[in-house]
């Protein structure tokens, strides 16, 4: 109840709304400068004015009322309002300008038909307190429905999004059947473009590698599309990122037509695994990481060799972790002694005994190309499974 309600009697107060609702300027004055707000300025007046005038007819039957609103009041119509704004694509922030037009308006007309005499002035204190009230709760609960659709739209379009990505990176010779879709997003379909497929590591989070990814060529075209696909962030790519980013790991394949993207995208999925399993960050192609995929990929070949060269080894618990330690070093050091001795911090002679070990509890002999090219797919497999 507004503080200044005995002071004005009814008499005196039914004559003043009764004015303010015989007004119509309000409601057509609205809309006229609301249309002149950016994002309003698609939209037919026609389309604006009923929930201009149904808002308007919640606040009048608050003067009515004589009484503020409260949590039991029925505030459909102003959240009608704000989900019918959103799907129009007005922005919360030209809605909200537009609720703040509405009450300079609802002011004015309140000291425009207030009556002269002692009681104009409680009079004005008790309407403008209830007009500003019923104002702000209709803000409020447009605005929450607002960002309800808004949510809502933004689910939808990633959803939209995902199949796009998807029925390209999985269609093959089906990919052009989206050719459309791909040009209302400013996609060339006829250009080549890479496969990517990416993974936040370290407490990174998809909407930054997402970030990292997009972004626009000179002539406004889109560098690609990306999405959610499966836990990681997948895509094609006219141009790769040209920096790295910390805490992500990425897999690429071509540039190829878009018809061959699933065979590419086949590949950057190969390459992400093999990257992440070494614990590495960045970009990556099959070529740049050697054999590691395929140690990664064939099980068979892997768990035939770890049976030869790394069980009977860990067999000797912690003494047998040192010396795969050790050999897995002196390997990717070509077979240097000293080297290997010195990043270890060890004297070469332990190398000597380390290795020495390794061939008595293996029975093989790493002077052999055969045996050495054996452990060494042994050892990475170790590391990265």
């Amino acid at each position: 109840m507004p503080k200044s309600t005995a002071a004005v009697d009814s008499a005196t107060w039914d004559a003043f709304v009764a004015a303010v609702a015989a007004d119509g300027t309000a409601v057509e004055e609205t809309v006229l400068r609301i249309a002149e707000l950016p994002s309003y300025r698609g939209i037919p007046l026609e389309e604006v004015a009923p929930s201009v005038r149904r808002n308007n007819a919640v606040g009048l039957q608050g003067l009515i009322e004589r009484r503020l609103p409260n949590g039991d009041d029925d505030l459909a119509a102003y959240a009608k309002s704000g989900e019918q704004r959103a799907r129009q694509g007005v922005t919360l922030a030209d809605m909200l300008q537009g609720w703040s037009i509405g009450m300079e308006i609802g002011r004015a007309g309140a000291y425009r038909h207030a009556p002269a005499g002692p009681e104009r002035e409680a009079l004005l204190l008790e309407a403008i307190e209830i007009i500003t009230a019923w104002s702000t709760a209709g803000m409020h609960a447009s605005a929450d429905a607002h960002r309800a659709v808004e949510l809502e739209l933004v689910r939808q379009e990633q959803h939209e999004l995902a199949n796009v990505v998807r029925r390209v990176l999985f269609g093959g010779d089906r990919a052009h059947t989206v050719r459309g879709r791909l040009e209302s997003y400013g996609i060339d379909p006829t250009a080549e473009y890479f496969a990517v497929r990416a993974r936040a590591t370290n407490g990174s989070d998809a909407g930054t590698v997402e970030q990292w990814l997009e972004g626009r060529s000179g002539d406004g075209r889109r560098n690609g599309l990306v999405a959610l696909i499966d836990g990681d962030v997948a895509g094609f790519l006219a141009r790769l990122p040209s920096e790295s980013r910390p805490h992500v790991a990425a897999g690429v394949a071509g540039p190829v037509p878009l018809p061959r993207l699933a065979d590419a995208f086949r590949i950057a999925s190969r390459a992400l695994e093999a990257a992440v399993a070494g614990g590495r960050d960045g970009v990556f192609d099959l070529a740049s990481l050697g054999l590691t995929p395929a140690v990664l990929a064939d099980d068979d070949v892997g768990s035939t060799l770890l049976a030869r060269y790394i069980a009977p080894v860990e067999r000797q618990g912690r003494s047998g972790s040192v010396v795969l330690d050790t050999v897995d070093r002196y390997l990717q050091n070509d077979s240097q002694v000293e080297r290997t001795a010195t990043e270890l911090g060890v004297h070469p002679n332990t190398v000597r005994y380390r290795v020495s070990r390794f061939e008595q509890l293996t029975g093989c002999s790493l002077k052999r190309n055969e045996t050495l090219v054996e452990a060494w797919w042994a050892l990475r497999r170790r590391a990265v499974v």
